[in-house]
């Protein structure tokens, strides 16, 4: 799509260049750099050409492991940052004393980038103006929000106006507050999910069998949750309200499983969309996709009443008490809490919802159990109060009002075969010591 060249009669913003940013980042000035696909490419290819200007700068978002590779915190020595994941990615800064890690549910992040004065420097990835001079926070309107109703009136807002980011229906931010801009037509980022899994693909049928016609769906990003959505092409009338969507989705829009479009209640509501050119292009459909912040998609209020919402969620361990482990492997930080808690909060609490947390059986070349006795209390990301349902590839175990003993055995039963007998004795060991 090529440049265009936009006229506002009441406010024009003053053109960015990249010589520019040693005009707005100094020592001192803290810094709202947005995740997933908000984060501007254009952006971070200025920064890394000039890193000093990064000195002294505290730099802070919501940056998605697998997603968001790109560390501010590494550009300078005396860069900062504050990240409410740490990915393998960020493991260097944070060894280092550079990057501070935030462990916070998706609702406490907004509440924390909402505190007025948090910001002096807003740097923002938008959709090109429409004739109303609005800029359309695009695929990532998860945050941003929050943090442009705290900013005080002299914050700097610095805009990359991107041609090839879609208008979708949600938040946006007016020409009129945007300080300074820059143009430039740059693919935003983007993922795939893989090749395919049986093991999966197994847990998803499982998974499946769990959801009914007219349900509202909530998922996050990754191989299980594609393979999910493509176990429920058969399924029709129903709804998304999630934090993220990706390619997935293309799934259902593809069968007719999702309710009809609709300009009044569009049958998808999200945060952000992270995937290829096809979602984003689907996506931009208004009559489809709403795209809501945070303080919308994650409020409690809000997922308790939605009626049928089912909560599809990925984890990398859980033990007997019905602990879960969602963030940590072998000891170290991948991840963070995200939206798990809240999201399975509010599912719980709707008429008819449930919170699933699903993973296979088995994890890993050596075969080990992902149901195991006990978590370190270090890797725990959400308690066993919350948890409800965990599915694996040899069924359901619905643990909501399920005592201590009960909830072990249901967790045993849908754990690996190989695995059962050790896990009974760990439990029996367990039991006494409680």
């Amino acid at each position: 799509m090529p440049l265009v060249a936009y006229s506002f009669d009441s406010f024009m913003p003053k053109q960015l260049g990249p010589q520019d940013l040693s005009h707005y980042l100094r020592p001192g000035v803290s810094v709202y750099w947005p995740g997933c696909a908000g984060q501007s490419p254009l952006f971070e290819q200025w920064l890394l050409v000039q890193p000093e200007v990064a000195a002294g700068v505290s730099f802070c978002g919501a940056w998605i492991p697998g997603v968001n590779r790109f560390d501010p915190s590494a550009l300078h020595p005396q860069a900062k940052a504050t990240s409410f994941f740490l990915s393998p990615e960020f493991h260097a800064s944070w060894q280092r004393g550079a990057l501070d890690y935030l462990p916070l549910h998706y609702s406490e992040i907004a509440r924390y980038l909402s505190q007025p004065g948090r910001f002096d420097i807003v740097m923002l990835h938008l959709a090109s103006p429409d004739d109303q001079g609005h800029c359309s926070l695009s695929l990532a309107a998860d945050f941003t929000p929050s943090v442009m109703q705290a900013i005080h009136a002299g914050a700097v807002v610095l805009a990359h106006i991107n041609p090839m980011l879609p208008r979708t229906r949600g938040p946006f931010i007016p020409v009129s507050r945007i300080n300074a801009w820059a143009q430039a037509a740059l693919p935003p980022l983007s993922i795939t999910l893989g090749t395919r899994n049986p093991a999966l693909k197994a847990v998803a049928t499982q998974v499946a069998q769990l959801v009914s016609d007219g349900d509202t769906l909530q998922f996050g990003l990754g191989r299980l949750q594609a393979e999910v959505l493509a176990a429920l092409t058969s399924h029709r009338h129903l709804k998304v309200h999630s934090g993220m969507v990706s390619d997935a989705l293309l799934d259902l829009i593809e069968s007719g499983s999702l309710l009809s479009p609709s300009m009044h209640s569009p049958p998808v509501c999200t945060g952000m969309a992270i995937g290829s050119a096809a979602l984003y292009q689907a996506v931009s459909d208004p009559c489809l996709v709403q795209f809501s912040p945070v303080s919308h998609t994650h409020a409690h209020a809000t997922l308790a009443g939605l009626p049928h919402l089912k909560a599809i969620n990925s984890a990398l361990e859980i033990d007997l008490l019905g602990q879960v482990n969602c963030a940590t492997l072998k000891g170290r930080q991948v991840s963070g809490i995200g939206g798990l808690v809240d999201l399975t909060r509010g599912a719980r609490a709707s008429q008819g919802g449930m919170g699933i947390v699903a993973a296979t059986a088995l994890a890993g070349r050596a075969h080990q159990s992902r149901i195991v006795p006990m978590l370190d209390p270090s890797a725990v990301s959400m308690s066993r109060s919350d948890v409800d349902t965990v599915v694996t590839e040899h069924g359901a175990a619905h643990l909501r009002h399920l005592g201590l003993d009960d909830r072990a055995h249901a967790l045993i039963a849908i754990a690996a075969p190989e695995h059962r007998e050790h896990l009974h004795q760990a439990w029996r060991t367990l039991r006494r010591n409680l």
